[in-house]
């Protein structure tokens, strides 16, 4: 019965010192801390890196396209301006996997990514049968990109546009538009200039999206902290943004969209790379909100992100020649077609360059992109990314009247707003695991565990403290059974001593050896 009581005992010791361990342990280093660190690590099997490896689709890309109303009068001369009327929004989802997932030596993680849309029917309500009048990519494309050549190089295009019989603007369907505008002009083109006519399909989703593979290179664990978690190192190992080989912009604290800064903080600014874009913008905190159950904060692009910089010679986007403020030169990542990037409806932009332009409708509410991300794990809970593509004309010479009619016009093809949809169970309860019950409820698991291992140590200790007694008791008897029998004296007194200070083995050996001794 004794000996099972003190095995008892000793594991309530063990786990007494264990709970009192964690206790104070959790007061210094966290289970905030600790789950969030193991986040930064990105460790194979954990939630963060599975639900990362396997990215749930939830990021919708709503197509808005321009129907021109009033094609033939620009055409003959009757207006000088363009008429455009919105159509949209043309509803996909962009689905988007990592593969070829490897860890590197230097704390840095390597993935392909693939991006690709899928038309949602169940979600859109326009018909992509539906016709508009749209301008002749093939043709208007290769004009605007020849119309600064060479008088001599002119002419040999504008010989062989002529046999085809182009128009600059047609009818055809939103489906063709923006999936299938092929061109026998382009394809009459590809064998002479590979590089130059990448492909014969003009669709606009079909050139966003004829490069949707690339190979990030992010930065992880403690060796970079919270503030570059998942920052970009680089892009099919160039340290620099895509296809700017000359100028060269160099990363800074960049993100692909998927995961973002831990411990986001108000004096920082969030930077994000897009493929449609060709270069990484900048969200500013504009405010601190409530989005549900989580405190987050609200991140804004501002409108002057498209303007000119100064130095000049430090804008790797301002174009030749030089673009006005609010549009963007990404020609290098179009075959270097004269495309600019701007807000939606010149949103803005400098004045003369919606000049000839009429119907737009810049709305901010509408129009704006922003983000606002939980403020502990960086996870976006909603944000909206929105941008236009155009095609800038310059001086157009030798392509006949028709075409000169384009000249130093800036002309809106589509834009597409990148919304992020409700995340599915996973993530939710991840993230509320994550943000909310670890965090709230970490200074009582700490206390808890305090409380059990006292709790735990009062049985041994109680139990240690009735054993001292009953020891003392008996060495108390003892010791006064045996001064009554054997009077205290020089000779047997440091017998007594040695008795009383072990705990007594057998009174019957210990008598015998004393008597033994006064005998």
């Amino acid at each position: 019965m004794a000996q099972s009581s003190r095995v008892a005992d000793l594991w309530r010791l063990n786990l007494a010192i264990l709970c009192i361990a964690l206790g104070l342990s959790s007061l210094i280093y966290t289970p905030t801390k600790f789950f969030f660190d193991l986040r930064l690590r990105m460790i194979p099997g954990t939630p963060p890196y599975t639900l990362w490896a396997n990215p749930p689709s939830n990021l919708l890309a709503n197509v808005y396209v321009f129907n021109t109303t009033n094609s033939e009068r620009f055409l003959n001369g009757s207006d000088d301006f363009l008429h455009l009327q919105e159509i949209g929004p043309i509803i996909y989802k962009e689905e988007y996997t990592h593969e070829n997932i490897k860890f590197n030596e230097n704390s840095t993680l390597t993935y392909t990514v693939t991006r690709t849309p899928v038309y949602l029917p169940e979600k859109n309500t326009i018909n992509l049968n539906d016709t508009i009048i749209a301008p002749n990519l093939a043709m208007l494309v290769l004009v605007a990109y020849f119309s600064s050549k060479p008088f001599l190089l002119r002419t040999i295009i504008s010989t062989f546009m002529n046999r085809f019989k182009n128009e600059p603007f047609t009818n055809m369907t939103l489906y063709n538009y923006l999936h299938n505008a092929s061109s026998p002009m382009l394809e009459a083109c590809r064998p002479f200039a590979p590089s130059l006519v990448p492909t014969s399909n003009a669709g606009v989703l079909h050139q966003v999206y004829l490069r949707n593979k690339f190979n990030i290179t992010v930065k992880i664990g403690p060796k970079y902290g919270n503030e570059n978690f998942f920052a970009i190192d680089n892009i099919d190992g160039s340290d620099w943004l895509p296809t700017y080989s000359d100028c060269k912009p160099k990363f800074n604290h960049t993100s692909e969209p998927t995961l973002f800064p831990q411990f986001l903080t108000k004096n920082q600014t969030l930077r994000v790379w897009k493929s449609i874009l060709c270069q990484d913008v900048g969200l500013k905190f504009a405010k601190v909100v409530k989005e549900g159950i989580y405190s987050a904060y609200h991140y804004t692009v501002p409108l002057d992100t498209f303007n000119r910089t100064i130095p000049e010679n430090k804008d790797c986007f301002k174009g030749d020649p030089i673009l006005p403020n609010g549009l963007s030169d990404i020609s290098t990542c179009y075959s270097n077609y004269p495309f600019a990037a701007s807000f939606p409806h010149f949103m803005g932009a400098d004045s003369i360059v919606s000049a000839r332009i009429k119907g737009l409708k810049p709305d901010i509410k509408k129009h704006g992109s922003y983000l606002t991300a939980e403020r502990l794990s960086g996870v976006p809970l909603k944000g909206r990314a929105v941008f236009q593509v155009n095609l800038v004309f310059n001086k157009i010479y030798g392509f006949g009247e028709k075409l000169r009619r384009f000249t130093d016009l800036y002309m809106p093809i589509s834009y597409i707003s990148y919304e992020i949809d409700d995340w599915p169970a996973s993530v939710t309860v991840f993230l509320y695991v994550l943000s909310i019950l670890i965090p709230n409820s970490q200074l009582i698991m700490s206390i808890s565990f305090l409380i059990i291992g006292l709790w735990l140590l009062y049985y041994p200790t109680r139990n240690f403290f009735k054993s001292m007694m009953v020891n003392t008791k008996r060495v108390e008897s003892n010791r006064k059974f045996y001064e009554q029998k054997y009077p205290l004296n020089i000779k047997n007194m440091s017998y007594i001593m040695y008795f009383n200070i072990l705990p007594p083995l057998n009174s019957t050996l210990v008598a015998s050896l004393i008597e033994d001794r006064l005998w």
